[in-house]
């Protein structure tokens, strides 16, 4: 890895700085299939930034960078799964290279550049922005902030590792080492971004009234050309690779916004008052790139084609293309300066996060491609939103060695949008957010920082937080667009397994109740609403550092960290894969999903300790050198999981930096 940046003043008013990195990471996980290394986290970029004084009241900042990025996070277990006891190191075992074999190993018919990309993640942003700020009087200013990104993102992901989900009946699926990829999604997007904001600030009064006041307006274009491609065993060792879908998805965004925000200062006492209207508009459409289906138009269309006249739910209603959100969100806050040392505070605050589509679904049919159509999984989600309370004390005691912060909070959200990926009948993956419930959570967060002696620093942060789902008991059991209720589903679930259906097996018999209402959304194995993810109970941080002078010049700053997060659920369903057979009407199995036995693979991540240190020497002639190591210890947790898949945390990672300014 190699930074480096250089400052040149060209005026008393102008100056530029001209940043560069470059970095080549080989990658920390090996493939048994292939022989290549994965997980690596290549780039490089450079970055102009100019800053003047234009006149004594006219300032301007304005940069440009362009910034590539190669790197994943692929699917990597900690044991090699070819290699019986080989638990040293990273591993994965899918099939599809990083640089294409002749012939391509793809299905024909892919559309496109992005038939012929392998294994691997490129991203190329350009960054432009701007800000020129003007004094209109002695205590205002007026900024104008313009920003503009064009992103490329080229990727070709395999998300079963080249063979099979795991699954109640394969809990360890067989490495096939397929050459197209397990499950592989090729991805050629193009995402291009501008925002306008004028910005007023300024204070009256003489300190006694400070305010700000603003419009923002943004417009974002996106062009998304994707590709599904399966692969199925057929017992001959390349099996058979289904293209699955092939699709062109524009979306656009035009979002406009006003705000004001006062502040008034009564002395100890400050009060505080904001309000912002958001009004945007957000369009799709969607085409397919499938010879079959561009060989014919609407309505007559075979029935796995996807195209704007077919985003139809599966009850009829038609699915809209265009989704409109207008909202206040305001904002309420005090502070009290109790003494110089102490503040008193507390605050309340609404926000939203827009809605959209499940843009990664597919059209609803038979047998592809002349079968019936169905329905579609292109859904519509509305917009999230919350409250956001804060309470707490703010602190530097004697003589600012000794720093204490305590927060309460409490989250009321509705309409909480929730992703998951379900495994479909056919074994791929669908991508599906919903409103599926709304989301309190409320806690407790303390902050402290001790400086007994001059160079030595020490810190302890501890959180406790309590969230769950809050479904609505009375809900409709389908809604607008056909799809079943939370409440509804559970119930449903529940009495699958009162009739001896196995929670993650096949519904046999096949009929109502379903047992496929099980581990799905956020509805748990046994029929319970979920536990949300990635919210341990406990969260803790502890950390000390000290800076020695040794003479000379130099100083030397040894330096720990160690946090600690109690158990938590990744999976949006809490799905995981137990060791223990599992008998009921569709027979028995090597696994069960209900938590008993040993774990095998899913939602389910222990608590953790994570240490990570640091060794530095630094020089006041502007030389420094140090050695970092993060999870020393090399502890392995799970962090995320797709399609029962779970993926773990980085290993232990070590480096040494030399860095000399002048």
């Amino acid at each position: 890895l190699i930074r480096g940046s250089i400052d040149l003043p060209l005026a008393d008013s102008f100056a530029v700085k001209l940043s560069a990195y470059g970095q080549d990471d080989r990658g920390y996980a090996k493939n048994v299939t292939t022989g290549q290394r994965a997980n690596d986290d290549d780039g490089w970029g450079v970055r102009l930034g100019i800053r003047g004084d234009l006149s004594p009241s006219v300032r301007w900042n304005a940069s440009y960078a362009h910034i590539v990025a190669k790197g994943e996070n692929f699917y990597n277990s900690d044991c090699n799964p070819v290699a019986a006891g080989d638990c040293d190191g990273r591993f994965v075992a899918t099939g599809l290279r990083k640089e294409l074999p002749s012939p391509s190993p793809y299905p024909a018919g892919i559309a496109n550049r992005k038939a012929n990309y392998g294994l691997g993640n490129d991203a190329a942003s350009d960054l432009i922005t701007s800000t020129l700020e003007f004094d209109v009087a002695e205590q205002t200013t007026l900024a104008l902030i313009t920003g503009y990104v064009h992103l490329r993102q080229q990727f070709a992901l395999d998300f079963f590792d080249g063979g099979g989900s795991p699954s109640l009946a394969a809990p360890r699926p067989a490495i096939r080492g397929f050459a197209r990829g397990g499950f592989t999604i090729l991805n050629d997007g193009q995402h291009e971004q501008f925002s306008q904001e004028i910005k007023l600030n300024g204070s009256v009064g003489d300190g006694l009234f400070d305010y700000v006041a603003g419009f923002y307006y943004i417009n974002e274009k996106n062009r998304t050309d994707f590709a599904d491609v399966f692969s199925v065993f057929t017992g001959a060792p390349g099996g058979l690779g289904l293209l699955l879908g092939d699709r062109i998805l524009k979306n656009s965004l035009t979002a406009y916004a006003g705000y004001a925000q006062g502040d008034v200062n009564l002395g100890p006492i400050t009060l505080t008052a904001g309000i912002r209207y958001t009004d945007e508009e957000k369009t799709f459409s969607i085409k397919d790139n499938r010879a079959f289906c561009a060989a014919s138009t609407a309505p007559v269309l075979p029935g796995a084609c996807l195209d704007n006249s077919r985003l139809i739910a599966t009850n009829g209603r038609v699915v809209p293309r265009k989704l409109s959100t207008g909202l206040w969100t305001p904002r309420f806050a005090a502070s009290f300066k109790a003494t110089d040392d102490v503040n008193l505070f507390a605050s309340a605050t609404r926000g939203f996060k827009s809605g959209g589509w499940n843009a990664r679904g597919f059209s609803i049919t038979g047998a592809a491609p002349a079968s019936a159509f169905l329905g579609t999984e292109i859904l519509p989600f509305g917009p999230e939103k919350v409250w956001s309370y804060e309470a707490g004390i703010k602190s530097d005691l004697f003589g600012r060695r000794v720093r204490a912060n305590l927060t309460f909070f409490y989250l009321d959200v509705t309409d909480l949008q929730t992703p998951s990926a379900l495994v479909r009948p056919n074994g791929s993956i669908a991508f599906i957010t919903r409103n599926f419930a709304d989301y309190r959570n409320q806690g407790i967060e303390a902050e402290f920082l001790f400086q007994p002696v001059d160079g030595m620093t020490l810190f302890a942060n501890v959180g406790y937080q309590d969230d769950k789902y809050k479904i609505d008991a009375s809900a409709p059991a389908r809604d607008e667009f056909g799809i079943q209720s939370v409440a509804s589903q559970a119930a449903e679930c529940r009495a699958a397994i009162a009739a001896g259906k196995v929670p993650g097996g096949a519904n046999l018999p096949a009929t109502v109740p379903s047992i496929a209402t099980c581990g799905a959304g956020i509805v748990a194995p046994d029929g319970s609403i979920s536990t949300p993810v990635r919210t341990p109970k406990i969260t803790l941080s502890l950390g000390a550092s000290y800076k020695a002078q040794i003479g000379g010049g130099l100083s030397f700053t040894p330096s720990v960290n160690a946090s600690y997060r109690g158990k938590q659920e990744v999976g949006t369903s809490n799905l995981s894969l137990f060791d223990a057979p599992t008998t009921g009407v569709n027979g028995s199995f090597p696994s069960n999903a209900l938590g008993s036995g040993a774990f095998i693979t899913g939602s389910q991540s222990p608590s953790a300790w994570i240490v990570n240190g640091s060794l530095t020497l630094k020089s006041d002639a502007g030389f420094q050198l140090s050695v970092d190591c993060t999870n020393c210890l090399d502890e392995e947790y799970i962090q995320s999981t797709l399609a029962n898949f779970s993926y773990l945390n980085r290993p232990r990672e070590l480096m040494v930096r030399a860095k000399y300014s002048f």
